[in-house]
């Protein structure tokens, strides 16, 4: 018996169970009666019909102890986003980038920014780790010093 998919044909043999065959990555599986009776394979090269396929068995596998992980690492508010005193970098620029990424009012970038200045570092905010992730680099790619660190919720 002839088993043809696409340009590729395969001889198989004669067998009452489900046809297996590979081809370029793929596994098939043909129901012996519709190869046996021409629809897909034919011994005399003239079955043309379209191929039928069995579906392939999918595996669920179970993401609780995934989703736990998730969860620890991303935590809900439990990343700080810190910004350090930055000698290179105008004290208004600071205030502007705190501004217009963070979303903060001009009041509260300016108290954010002093802050920095005067003590060396300054908690802009904490977020949840998506968020702190691109304030932390959009505020790094405008030349700001500037940290992510998870906090315990604990203390």
């Amino acid at each position: 018996m002839v088993l043809a998919m696409g340009t590729t044909a395969f001889i198989l043999p004669q067998t009452s169970g489900p046809i297996v065959a590979r081809g370029k990555g793929a596994l098939f599986t043909v129901h012996p009666s519709l190869a046996l009776s021409g629809a897909i394979a034919s011994s005399d090269g003239g079955g043309s019909g379209p191929a039928v396929l069995d579906k392939p068995e999918t595996i669920e596998k179970s993401r609780v102890e995934d989703s736990v992980k998730e969860k620890e690492k991303h935590g809900s508010e439990g990343w700080e986003v810190r910004l350090f005193n930055d000698p290179m970098n105008k004290r208004e620029f600071v205030a502007r980038c705190l501004t217009e990424i963070c979303g903060m009012s001009d009041g509260q970038s300016f108290q954010v920014m002093m802050q920095a200045h005067q003590s060396g570092v300054a908690v802009i905010g904490r977020y949840n780790f998506e968020l702190a992730e691109l304030y932390h680099n959009s505020l790094r790619d405008n030349g700001l010093l500037v940290d992510m660190r998870p906090v315990d919720d604990d203390a």
